[in-house]
């Protein structure tokens, strides 16, 4: 054979390059002029270098220009790992990135089967490789993963078929590492998977369309809504139930989407398929294309039906309960001389304009309705005038004891039977087709009273539950007054009261002699639980500039203290602080003087506490009653008391407690004036007049230093003044000296509580049998008899001076 021709096989080659789709021996003899037996020994040799391929196509052998590569070219510079076998799945060659990732180094590699390696990433080779037959099969990209490190790993791997220079046939291994992108991948069909489950899941309505309006898209949910199917609401127009007189809404938020303001928001209402009326609340976002032009919109949107009612109940309330705030200060600022009966009735005519509303009181010696004021329109007023000029104000009705038992059940408004003649029903029975309603004042668990409502029969009775608010406030107020009338003509005190009184003297004096440095609070605290044990008082004071409370003294026994400071998960109460506008009570109740029942501790502690951690105390720790009460003298609020009680019932001597608070909002005052430079005596008078019993102050001598009315009263002067210097002795029977007790606490100072029996002479010449209670003071700067006469006999004529017992 002759010597090869590198020119002749490189012009085979540019032949076969030429002609892409293959050539055979005879074409390559034909165009290079030569023997055809050359041109196939040629054609082998390149065959068996690898540089052609040849594929058999019935009895003709055509030959391609060989696409393979260099090994050698493809391990120095491909960043992929690399692997070539050889037939029997020998290692050949691998380039470093493999050797890296097989963390192996290449002698102990190279030559081995991969068939015997325990390598993670050799064995899953073996598992994928192809069987030998097939090696020569067109080139296929394999997925393999395998486990790394505890890490699980996802690969790319690309097959060859190589041919080395000897001839032998193998097969190379590009091995791509696309663990994040299968990762990526993973991610993002959770992602869509998750996003399509949030919009068909939302319970907001979403809706695509273009910028005319006409729906593109819309989720399951705005489809149940409107009790459509998804298919019928695409191509409709946007919110296709719309109401008229609110398109103009949805139309201008449409034209105000800009690049600059792509968002908008409207309500509108629609025409539900329930019949109903409901109120929508849309959000609209733009999308722009590339030139700036609207392309798409989506609204998100959702019911507020319900929003807007309940915001409409949260103003009626929020108007009711400044209307009861307004009555409630008008009854806490009413004066002895205003109709407090007319006011009721006509803040309940302003609430229901009705035909007729009327007040009546219980008269208490004849247990029977008076009826003390009506208002009503003109017409139903004449038909119930019982004469020409005559109104029905202060007209007597008689009742029974099953009236009165069913009045104080009711505590609201009632439908009174048509054929009924509960109490009074003769007022309107005549003034027409009228439905009657009525409702008894009831306070402390007394009938003080009733309120009268007509109005047209069959129709519906406007604001009925802040009528029935009013009514339960007037019925405080209306008691209030009657029960002040009713203690302006009696002075007379049950004997229990006695040491109430002497309690209420001892703090009297103890707050008239308190130096500055005193903790006053701490004070009031501890007496406060002196009357009301078993319990943990609280003391707060306010800062009017602030308007907030702040917890200054609690008293307690300390087990039960620790624990309900434990149950509510306090460290330190004192200077917790309550700002007023967010307490439950309104500021007119610290201005009631009296002691007002707290329904919970989560109310008791004014909001400041989780009301999940108050319930569970509650159930934890099984408290009583609460109770809060306002320091207020002269319009003003100096601070509250709290009361836990840790027994069942009430507070058994509430009128004792109260006069106490009363007495320390006097000192408080006296505290807060004495910081701004204003003591003097009219803190103690003002302590005197306010004790529900005469007093008079003697000197050493027993000569009176001073003494309130109600002194004057017992002995027959008009004013306390006519009693200053005069000696006590003139006003005792015959004369008599002091008894030997009060002498004693005289001339010793002893500061003891003394108490005798006297009898004192009125300017009628009569006696009056008293008991007296002393104590030694200091009056301006000197000892002085602090003396408290309580009439044994109150109500009674004066008895002759012969049958005197002194």
């Amino acid at each position: 054979m002759s010597v090869l021709d590198q020119e002749r096989m490189d012009r085979i080659k540019q032949y076969l390059k030429w002609n892409p789709r293959g050539m055979t021996i005879s074409d390559v003899s034909s165009k290079l002029h030569m023997n055809r037996n050359l041109v196939s020994k040629y054609l082998d040799m390149l065959l068996i270098s690898g540089q052609v391929d040849m594929q058999e196509i019935g009895a003709a052998k055509v030959y391609f220009l060989s696409h393979r590569v260099p090994i050698s070219a493809m391990l120095d510079f491909s960043s992929d790992m690399v692997v070539v076998l050889d037939d029997e799945n020998r290692i050949l060659k691998v380039n470093e990135p493999m050797l890296v990732a097989l963390n192996e180094d290449r002698e102990s590699v190279v030559g081995t089967s991969i068939h015997i390696s325990q390598n993670p990433i050799l064995v899953a080779l073996k598992n994928n490789l192809s069987p030998p037959e097939l090696r020569d099969a067109p080139d296929r990209i394999i997925e393999m993963r395998c486990v790394l490190q505890e890490t699980e790993r996802h690969f790319r791997v690309k097959r060859m078929p190589t041919v080395f220079e000897d001839g032998a046939r193998g097969i190379t291994l590009i091995i791509e590492d696309i663990t994040d992108q299968v990762a990526s991948q993973e991610r993002l069909r959770v992602s869509e998977a998750r996003y399509r489950g949030i919009i068909e899941d939302q319970t907001e309505f979403i809706v695509r369309c273009m910028p005319d309006g006409t729906a593109t898209f819309v989720n399951a949910a705005y489809a149940r809504y409107s009790e459509e199917r998804v298919e019928h609401l695409i191509g409709k127009p946007f919110i296709p139930r719309i109401c008229n007189e609110d398109a103009h809404a949805r139309d201008q938020a449409f034209r105000s989407l800009s690049r600059d303001h792509p968002v908008s928001t409207f309500e509108c209402r629609i025409h539900h398929p329930s019949g109903r009326i409901r109120w929508n609340t849309w959000t609209m976002r733009a999308f722009f294309d590339t030139s700036d032009h609207l392309s798409e919109c989506q609204g998100m949107g959702r019911d507020i039906t319900e929003k807007r009612e309940a915001a409409a109940k949260i103003n009626d309330y929020i108007r009711g309960m400044e209307f009861l705030s307004q009555t409630g200060m008008a009854f806490m600022d009413m004066g002895e001389d205003d109709d407090i009966y007319d006011y009721v009735v006509r803040q309940v005519y302003s609430l229901a304009p009705l035909p007729l509303v009327w007040i009546d009181i219980i008269d208490g010696p004849t247990q029977n309705l008076v009826l003390k004021s009506i208002v009503g329109d003109s017409t139903a007023l004449e038909i119930t005038e019982q004469s020409p000029g005559t109104r029905p104000a202060g007209m007597l009705f008689l009742i029974n004891k099953a009236d009165m038992t069913e009045l104080i059940q009711c505590r609201s408004l009632v439908k009174v039977p048509p054929r009924s003649r509960l109490l009074h029903k003769q007022i309107v029975e005549t003034a027409g087709e009228l439905d009657i309603y009525l409702m008894g004042l009831v306070s402390k668990g007394r009938l003080i009273g009733n309120v009268g409502i007509s109005q047209k029969r069959g129709s519906l009775l406007p604001n009925k539950d802040l009528i029935e608010a009013l009514i339960r406030q007037a019925a405080i107020a209306i008691d209030r007054r009657v029960a002040n009338d009713t203690l302006k003509k009696s002075l007379a005190r049950e004997k229990v009261q006695v040491q109430n009184l002497q309690f209420l003297s001892r703090t009297a004096m103890n707050f008239i002699e308190m130096e500055d440095s005193v903790d006053l609070y701490r004070y009031i605290a501890d007496r406060l639980y002196d009357l009301v044990p078993e319990s943990v008082i609280g003391i707060n004071s306010f800062d009017p500039e602030q308007r907030e409370f702040t917890l200054r003294a609690v008293v307690g026994e300390e087990e039960q203290t620790n624990a309900l400071w434990e149950a509510l998960g306090i460290v330190n109460p004192l200077g917790v602080s309550f700002p007023i506008s967010e307490l439950p009570l309104s500021e007119t109740d610290f201005h009631k003087g009296a002691l007002i029942e707290v329904l919970s501790p989560y109310d008791l502690c004014f909001h400041r506490i989780p009301q999940e951690r108050c319930v569970q105390a509650q159930e934890r720790l099984r408290p009583g009653r609460g109770f809060c009460m306002g320091f207020a003298c002269k319009g003003e609020i100096f601070g509250n008391i709290l009361i836990e009680l840790f027994r069942p019932g009430d507070v058994t001597n509430r009128e004792t407690v109260e006069a106490f608070v009363n007495q320390a909002s006097v000192a408080l005052l006296r505290r807060f004036a004495r910081e701004c430079n204003r003591e003097g005596r009219e803190f103690f008078r003002l302590l005197v007049e306010q004790m529900p019993y005469p007093i008079v102050i003697l000197d050493r001598d027993g000569c009176i230093l001073d003494a309130n009315k109600l002194a004057a009263t017992l002995v027959g002067c008009r004013d306390a003044a006519e009693l200053a210097g005069r000696s006590f002795r003139e006003y005792m029977e015959s004369g008599a000296d002091l008894p030997p007790g009060l002498l004693r606490c005289l001339v010793s100072y002893e500061s003891s509580d003394l108490s005798c029996r006297l009898c004192l002479r009125s300017s009628g010449n009569g006696i009056r049998d008293v008991e007296a209670w002393g104590r030694m003071v200091r009056y301006d700067r000197k000892p002085a008899l602090y003396l408290v006469l309580r009439p044994l006999s109150s109500g009674e004529e004066d008895i002759p001076s012969s049958s005197a017992r002194c």
